[in-house]
């Protein structure tokens, strides 16, 4: 039943992906529309037409103005008979012109016109002149670059020395076919994974550098396995364990590696037909997965991969359809990249996987001589439903927020838009569903070709370990300062970056505090308008988007990991926070403090409940009828020292609000008394998120309240100014399992801090430090003023001024020993 529902699935994403090209011609067809030849060979091209009617039907068939073309055409018939219901096999020959550069292309029109009826129909054939392999990510010059840069740079030595060793140790993927669940679902496929192409390239790399011919023999294995008309890829359709985004990546590789191995010339006639046969085959299956409104991750790579392998055919003519076609490379740069340059999913490994892509098809087209790098397309509006859900589903959001920016987009505005939101380390930091992310190795092919100080210092702080660094890596880097220091936002991915400004000029001495109010991200969007998605001092992380990790088949994903209780945010009658345009009220910058205020106005409602049965596997809920959007305004300061966060709910109906933060390590409160037993969830309602959280003491309070955390050396304290009174709990954090990082620690505690009312106000102070706490006391007069004392002597007023209104304030004063040096106002902006 599970198989049915997967074949209804891609049946209805191959109705929409052939939606764009329904205008076709129903009497005149052909099999290969592009075909590519050395000079003075020649090409056949055979084409069918078909008489749909019962009686006998007249044709006259030419080539348009022949006497334009380069290449020397002879057509077989140019006036024919077809009985009715009957079919016409027609063929025209093409002579490749010298006229032609290597790897240039001409095209052709076949026109036939029904002499009966005076209807005429045409089809485009376009003739290559063949370039020899290898083109694609390799090519002879620029493998003779770096074996000379190997020579002379020690990094480059080590890279290839590690490349070797991979190479030594890889052993060929078996060929067998699993039949196994994938989430929900189960379908057949071969067993590879989609990395498996990708290593045999770097095996057939260590080839081309070593000459070691064990490495060739391993490569050529696995292509012949692959492509046996019998065992391989024709057998099934599936050559990974996954979805489309993996067998892109698999035949993007695939056909890297064959075309490196057909300038080895080591196959035989028959060989080079089954690894055509299989191509063909892949990107037949893969027109099915293209749409107008299939713009995400998945897609983008399955149609790279398309694209690289159709470029490694020489098919000009399917190369064109997977670019300039609806949901095709051009579609998608069009739709998916941002104005601020982001990737719209907004998660750190999706928007590097598709930079990535892109990028690689930038550079197999360089190699071929064509320029995708500096190609700016103009922009397209990107729709608000995807292909098998509707806007909002499971809360889920797949337009772009955020101003509309320039009118073109282009690869460059992608490899340069991550780094305000990257840390002293130039890892990018975690947003939807994502964590921490490295450089991309993409950045070496951007500062190859657009030499940006920006660029070439994300390289400084990468491992230049990959494939890419070591074909196309400048050998030495230039010395260039931090370029995101300095507080920043990206205006449509809704992140903004709070930098404190320390007299030691040390990024990682800074506090740096990230907060979140933009695109959704479709599927791998999350539910935390407002939220503060990371915090950071002393190369120390205390937190990310993905605290915890269930898997995408599990229930705990969408009911607890992109849930709105899972994030660092308030949280409202323990529901899920709607996703909608929200937006970044002020900014400001100085040398005391940083500040912003972030807002939404939102609905909440229930989260969807995980369900095998239906497909995507999740019932869905509305809002309740009655249910107002509430405004959920944030306001962040960062100074030296500490975060003050000061948060403001309202709606005319009386709500539960919950102030939650997430760290690890809880070592005790102080200002609250505990309230009954511990109890094993903070809910036992199964359909509330909270029901994940487990070992919930609550507290009742009248004070102030101060929370202390510690992991390792790294402490944490949370001063909790208003609400005085208030219920409070603390419990453990969902936990999935197995720890990575920041990912499922055992340790990590959540602290909630709740008022029932028509509004809340809350104010509080973080300060992440190590050591010694540098806050000697905290005074609060009321929820807009506090006072904080610090052990070295200084002392600071921090004043907010109409936080409930529509123009807000906030004012630093400084002391040092009572006496008056500094003072900032954010009315002053720049």
């Amino acid at each position: 039943m599970k198989h049915i529902k997967f074949v209804l699935l891609i049946w209805l994403i191959s109705l929409s992906g052939y939606a764009h090209n329904s205008i076709k011609n129903t009497w005149l067809n052909s099999g290969q529309q592009s075909k590519a030849a050395k000079a003075s060979d020649s090409i056949t091209y055979n084409f069918t037409i078909t008489n749909t009617t019962s009686e006998s039907q007249d044709f006259k068939i030419r080539i348009e103005a022949p006497q334009t073309l380069a290449c020397q055409v002879s057509l077989k018939d140019s006036l024919i008979t077809i009985r009715g219901k009957a079919h016409y096999k027609g063929a025209f020959q093409m002579i490749v012109s010298d006229r032609i550069p290597v790897g240039g292309q001409e095209t052709s029109v076949l026109i036939v016109e029904n002499v009966s009826n005076n209807q005429t129909a045409q089809l485009s054939f376009i003739t290559v002149r063949y370039r020899p392999h290898p083109f694609l990510f390799v090519t002879d010059a620029i493998l003779g670059k770096a074996k000379n840069k190997v020579k002379t740079t020690v990094w480059a030595k080590e890279n290839l020395d590690k490349l070797i060793a991979f190479a030594d140790a890889y052993e060929v993927p078996e060929l067998k076919v699993v039949d196994k669940a994938r989430n929900t679902l189960r379908w057949k496929s071969l067993a590879y994974n989609a990395a498996d192409s990708e290593k045999a390239f770097q095996v057939l790399l260590a080839y081309k550098f070593a000459g070691n011919k064990t490495y060739l023999e391993k490569v050529v294995q696995l292509v012949k396995d692959v492509t046996d008309p019998e065992k391989g890829y024709l057998s099934i359709g599936a050559a990974t364990t996954g979805v489309q985004v993996h067998e892109g990546n698999f035949f993007m590789y695939l056909a890297a590696v064959c075309d490196i191995l057909y300038g080895e010339n080591i196959f035989s006639e028959q060989e080079r037909q089954n690894i055509e046969q299989t191509m063909r085959y892949y990107l037949e299956q893969d027109r099915s997965h293209m749409s107008p409104i299939g713009i995400m991750n998945h897609q983008a790579s399955a149609n790279i991969g398309s694209v690289v392998t159709s470029l490694f055919l020489q098919d000009m003519s399917t190369l064109n359809h997977f670019v300039e076609s609806d949901g095709g490379l051009f579609d998608q740069m069009a739709k998916g990249i941002m104005p601020d340059g982001w990737w719209f999913e907004g998660t750190p490994g999706y928007c590097y996987l598709v930079t990535e892509r892109f990028s690689l098809v930038a550079q197999a087209y360089e190699n071929y001589g064509w320029n995708l790098y500096d190609r700016r397309l103009p922009a397209r509006y990107k729709s608000k439903d995807f292909e098998n859900a509707k806007d909002g589903f499971t809360g889920m959001k797949f337009d772009i927020w955020g101003p509309t920016g320039s009118s073109t987009r282009g690869l460059e505005d992608m490899v340069m838009a991550y780094i305000p939101m990257m840390d002293e380390n130039a890892n990018l930091i975690p947003n939807n569903d994502g964590t921490l992310a490295k450089p991309g190795d993409f950045y070496e092919l951007a500062y190859r070709h657009y030499q940006e100080d920006d660029l070439a210092w994300v390289l400084n702080h990468s491992e230049r370990d990959s494939w890419l660094a070591l074909l196309y890596g400048v050998a030495e880097l230039p010395e260039v300062e931090d370029p995101r220091t300095a507080s920043d936002y990206v205006s449509n991915v809704g992140l903004v970056a709070l930098r404190s400004q320390p007299e030691s000029n040390q990024p990682e001495d800074q506090i740096q505090a990230y907060f979140k109010f933009g695109t959704h991200g479709g599927w791998h969007g999350h539910l935390d308008r407002t939220g503060m998605v990371a915090l950071n001092r002393y190369g120390h992380k205390y937190f990310g988007t993905e605290m915890v990790w269930f898997g995408y088949g599990h229930a705990g994903y969408k009911e607890s990991v992109q849930a709105s209780a899972t994030h660092n945010m308030v949280v409202v009658d323990g529901l899920q926070q709607e996703a909608v345009p929200s937006e970044q009220t002020l900014f400001y910058k100085g040398d005391i403090m940083q500040a912003t205020i972030v807002e939404t106005q939102a609905r909440w409602r229930r989260i969807p409940i995980f369900n095998r049965e239906v497909f995507p596997p999740w019932n869905d809920f509305d809002y309740a009828p009655d249910f107002e959007p509430i405004l959920q305004r944030r306001l962040s300061v960062v100074t030296d020292d500490y975060v003050i966060i000061a948060d403001y709910m309202k709606l005319s109906q009386k709500h539960d609000y919950d102030w939650l933060l997430h760290p690890v390590g809880f070592q005790s409160i102080s200002g609250a008394k505990s309230k009954g037993a511990v109890q094993d969830q903070l809910s036992d309602d199964s359909n509330s998120q909270y029901k994940y959280f487990k070992d919930a003491q609550w507290y009742t309070s009248k004070n102030t309240k101060k929370v202390m955390f510690q992991e390792d050396d790294m402490k944490l304290d949370v001063h909790t100014l208003w609400p005085k009174k208030a219920e409070v709990f603390v419990s453990k954090y969902p936990n999935a399992g197995k720890q990575r990082d920041i990912r499922n620690s055992p340790d990590r505690a959540t602290y909630g801090v709740r008022i029932s009312d028509t509004e809340a106000q809350f104010l509080h102070v973080l300060e992440p430090y190590k050591d010694a706490s540098a806050i000697a006391k905290i005074e609060s007069k009321n929820e807009n003023e506090l006072t904080v004392y610090l052990t070295d002597g200084r002392k600071q007023i921090i004043t907010i001024k109409d936080l409930k209104g529509d123009n807000v304030q906030i004012t630093i004063q400084e002391f040092v020993d009572d006496i008056f040096v500094a003072t900032e106002h954010t009315a002053v902006q720049e």
